[in-house]
């Protein structure tokens, strides 16, 4: 039922609209709906509509972060963000976002002394901290329980995210190829866009530059990695969260050619 309600067929010459996930174990709770909507099929449409006008702002809004997060300022409060090694904080608002480690590993510290151990952490920014380990959710810990989380970084990985950070101050430009440095009175921009099968980090001097790029490479023939997060696609076998460099997928295949 589910994938009979949201798929959308083509209708004059128009594309089939991008493939949805379908939700596990709700085709019950649909055909409840559909059922107290059925009298009416006016109010079916309308609902189906507002279903569609939701998307569409969730959509606008994620765009409107990301945005902000590539321009270095905080999606909350838009103020300029300080960028650390593994971190990017607003002294402003108090916003942060931070990288998970990929070799290493996190711990989560309870306040009864005991330990939960897990690849990454992800907080629900609710009542949750979720422990994940290779793409499997393995614990859901309230917050109220927990004392801090401690994020173990192997050396390798602290050395490599220091040359990395030290190539890009020192890079060039991936459009005009200059040296970044002739645009410092102005906001460099970072994109993750993927013409294959993986994905590529690109670093900007400036806006003008970034979108000339992306009008050069759309990047359109099987995904929309300048519209879209990386939580909405699973067509790369490399992907990332979409806020930050926290990978969200990798494949073994990937993993093995990295290394």
């Amino acid at each position: 039922m589910l994938k009979g309600l949201f798929k959308r067929e083509e209708d004059n010459g128009e594309p089939q609209r991008e493939k949805q996930y379908v939700l596990e174990d709700q085709d019950e709770e649909v055909e409840e709906a559909i059922s107290l909507l059925g009298g009416n099929g006016g109010r079916l449409d309308e609902t189906m509509e507002e279903i569609d006008e939701a998307v569409k702002e969730a959509a606008k809004s994620s765009l409107r972060d990301i945005r902000l997060m590539e321009e270095g300022r905080c999606p909350s409060c838009g103020h300029k963000t300080n960028p650390f090694l593994f971190t990017t904080v607003c002294a402003n608002c108090g916003w942060f976002s931070h990288i998970s480690p990929e070799d290493g590993h996190s711990v989560i510290h309870l306040k009864n002394g005991g330990t939960i151990e897990c690849g990454s952490t992800f907080d629900t920014k609710d009542y949750y901290i979720l422990g994940i380990t290779d793409g499997v959710v393995r614990a859901k810990v309230s917050k109220e329980n927990v004392e801090y989380i401690e994020f173990r970084w192997t050396d390798d990985e602290i050395e490599k995210k220091r040359q990395a950070r030290v190539a890009v101050q020192a890079g060039v430009d991936s459009w005009t190829e200059k040296a970044l440095t002739d645009y410092e009175d102005e906001d460099q921009v970072i994109i993750y866009a993927a013409f294959g099968q993986t994905q590529e980090r690109y670093v900007f001097g400036n806006r003008e530059n970034a979108e000339a790029f992306k009008k050069q490479y759309p990047v359109r023939v099987h995904k929309n990695c300048y519209g879209r997060t990386c939580l909405d696609c699973d067509l790369c076998i490399k992907r990332f969260t979409g806020e930050d460099e926290t990978i969200l997928f990798e494949s073994p295949e990937a993993i093995a050619r990295r290394g």
